[in-house]
């Protein structure tokens, strides 16, 4: 496999343990530790109703397989049965009539954050769909505590239960996940694949780990054994505490696994106890890491730090301070911006309805805006699929030296690229056709990517792009427009050159 496969661990293959680590050189090695953490540790199940829908004899939350069709044989499981890397009935099955009682749909594990209130944090991956969820405390009950669900973040993945319960319950403290180094000896403890309360052992490996789908801040990695089931669990340090919260696996390799910090959790855990969800602070823009490629297009200086504006949403606070795109972003309220996910948690830090300066450059000069920060939209866990229909074959003008083909937008090509129809009361022009090594595949266009503009200059026809193209530069600035499966967008900008 050539990609990375960000999966939760709920469902996704198992990791070998690693081998040969060495133990702290006293002889009990991690006993002491382990016995002084794991009673706060706790094992999760969640039940839900099956539901009526996808294929006879398959139940709602069967990702398990549905992940090894699709990860290993190319294979589609049919619609229904919950969103890949996540349990349980999907938005989609909205509607969708549940039969019989509730029944098993996932094990996960969670940590208690308040022992006197009997609240407990895990992934929001691990309850969501569950029509119930229930804890146990030690791997000897048989009995299974009921829990609540009072806050929920699907943003940041995590979701905060509480239960009521007479036995004596113990909370792990939450440590500084910036202040762990690499190297340093770490515990994973969890409900890996229904073996309850499994410790296991490493080292963090990294911080600041990206991932496209935790777009809120950076993972620990780390070599502790981590498999389905760890979701939720602590990543705890020598001290005792939680520095993480077991979260997701590269599937492709062994020993490589990702927790959020705790940084990031400690945030927004007031607002999960009183309000049950997160707000944050949203501008309003698509943006990019500024390349020296881009900032020589830009006429600006190619040592210059920040992010470039692909896009900017109408109305959006952005919009209303005069950001355009193409604008590079280079500190807000003074703070240097040095990448675009350091633009989004500095945005998402700021209280829904506060007042941030804008530092950025426009055409080679430096300048200031205001603008007041807005609620930041929550788009859901699962949109609507398209629905699929047969496609049909787009003609399109031939651009030999950047080694591409274009057309404009049809109705039946629309359908062919996945472009809403929404998106058809605009005139467009889509890339139909790309070579292997030509300019355009090296540059990062993509068969289906709408072309906005060239060199600034909207496009809204293979003639106006052809145009575009034909002043002699070595190099051009194009901003792009792309569309996923559910019809969803984003916007970037790449650097044509020709050959």
């Amino acid at each position: 496999m050539n990609r990375i496969h960000w999966s939760v661990l709920l469902f996704v293959t198992s990791l070998v343990p690693t081998l040969g680590q060495a133990a702290p050189s006293d002889d009990r090695g991690f006993a002491d530790l382990a016995k002084k953490v794991s009673p706060g540790v706790v094992n999760i199940s969640t039940y839900a109703r099956p539901r009526m829908q996808g294929r006879p004899g398959m139940m709602q939350g069967d990702d398990l397989f549905r992940r090894f069709f699709e990860e290993f044989y190319g294979g589609r499981m049919p619609p229904g049965q919950g969103r890949p890397g996540r349990p349980g009935p999907s938005e989609d099955d909205e509607g969708a009539p549940s039969v019989g009682k509730a029944v098993p749909m996932g094990l996960g594990s969670g940590f208690i954050v308040d022992e006197k209130e009997g609240l407990i944090l895990t992934n929001f991956h691990v309850i969501q769909g569950a029509e119930e969820v229930k804890i146990q405390f030690k791997e000897e009950d048989s009995d299974l505590v009921p829990a609540e669900i009072v806050g929920r973040d699907p943003e940041l993945d995590i979701a905060l239960l509480k239960v009521k319960s007479k036995m004596r319950l113990v909370s792990l403290p939450l440590g500084d996940s910036d202040a762990i180094d690499v190297g340093e000896y770490v515990l994973a403890i969890g409900n890996p694949l229904g073996y309850g309360h499994t410790v296991t052992h490493g080292i963090l490996s990294a911080k600041g780990r990206r991932n496209p789908e935790f777009r809120l801040g950076k993972y620990l990695q780390t070599d502790a054994s981590i498999n389905p089931g760890n979701s939720g669990g602590p990543l705890i340090n020598m001290k005792g505490e939680v520095i993480g919260i077991n979260n997701a696996i590269d599937a492709r390799g062994q020993a490589i696994g990702f927790a959020i910090p705790i940084n990031a959790v400690k945030g927004v855990l007031a607002q999960l106890r009183t309000k049950g969800s997160v707000t944050r602070g949203f501008l309003g823009v698509s943006a990019a890491d500024l390349s020296p490629e881009i900032a020589e297009q830009l006429k600006i200086n190619p040592a210059l730090r920040g992010v470039v504006i692909s896009d900017v949403g109408r109305g959006a606070p952005a919009d209303k301070a005069g950001l355009k795109p193409y604008d590079v972003i280079t500190a807000i309220n003074g703070e240097k911006v040095t990448s675009a996910s350091d633009l989004t948690l500095k945005i998402v830090a700021v209280p829904v309805g506060g007042e941030v300066t804008i530092a950025y450059v426009r055409a080679g000069k430096d300048r200031s805006t205001k603008a007041r920060v807005a609620e930041r939209p929550t788009n859901g866990m699962v949109q609507k699929p398209i629905s699929p229909r047969e496609p049909a074959p787009a003609k399109g003008s031939r651009f030999e030296e950047y080694g591409f083909e274009a057309a404009d937008v049809t109705e039946s090509s629309a359908r062919e690229f996945g472009i809403p129809p929404s998106e058809l009361k605009n005139k467009l022009v889509v890339v139909t056709d790309l070579e292997y090594g030509k300019p355009a595949a090296s540059a990062g266009l993509s068969r289906g990517d709408v072309l906005l503009d060239v060199a600034g200059k909207p496009v809204k026809s293979v003639a106006e792009l052809a145009q575009a193209l034909s002043a002699k530069s070595k190099s051009i600035l194009i901003r792009i427009k792309r569309f996923d499966p559910q019809g969803n967008s984003a916007v970037s900008v790449v650097v044509l050159s020709g050959n």
